[in-house]
């Protein structure tokens, strides 16, 4: 099954556009529904330019060699994103799944600040430490700051699987979360300015 850590490292990648193989595989094959790896090396031509600019590799600088996108294909395979059948290659759900979680978050990162902050303030005990960590890293991939320990702001609403996560999680007595119109000190908040 998927490793929690792939997950975060796909994310990622998505995010912030540096894209790896796993999530440029993950994005095409959405994309295209259905993938070969011959696609991206066809078997009767030197060298594959036609295909590379029809991929988008040419936009991203990304040279893969065969071995490094089998090895991708493989990785994904085993986390459980990707199936194969025969030669060709497609998306689980659970890959759909995961994929149309980082394209919620990237949708929020897009949308127009509507100048409101949003605090998250958590305080998650000792025994639920991997849930803590977890809410933790959502929030920094949202771009929130850290104010304190368990103190976060940002100008992005969380999304609809954080939320949803923190459901199932059964964190909800441990976490507010507060939309706040105006901050009287906003040194603390230099770090958004360059974002």
């Amino acid at each position: 099954m998927a490793s929690k850590r792939f997950i975060s490292l796909l994310t990622k990648s998505i995010l912030k556009g540096t894209l790896m193989s796993s999530s440029f595989i993950c994005l095409k094959l959405l994309e295209l529904g259905e993938i070969t790896l011959d696609s991206f090396f066809p078997t009767n031509c030197s060298f594959a330019r036609p295909y590379r600019r029809l991929l988008g590799l040419e936009m991203h600088d990304w040279h893969p060699t065969k071995n490094s996108l089998r090895n991708s294909f493989k990785r994904l395979v085993e986390q459980g994103f990707v199936e194969k059948k025969n030669k060709s290659y497609r998306l689980t759900q659970a890959g759909k799944g995961v994929l149309k979680n980082i394209f919620e978050k990237r949708k929020a990162l897009q949308k127009k600040w509507d100048g409101k902050y949003r605090l998250v303030i958590f305080d998650i005990p000792e025994i639920k430490k991997k849930s803590r960590n977890w809410l933790r890293e959502e929030l920094y991939l949202l771009q929130y700051i850290q104010l304190q320990k368990s103190v976060f702001i940002g100008k992005y609403p969380l999304s609809r699987d954080i939320v949803d996560d923190i459901k199932k999680l059964d964190l909800r007595n441990h976490v507010n979360y507060l939309l706040v119109e105006k901050l009287y000190d906003e040194r603390k908040l230099k770090l958004f300015d360059s974002k």
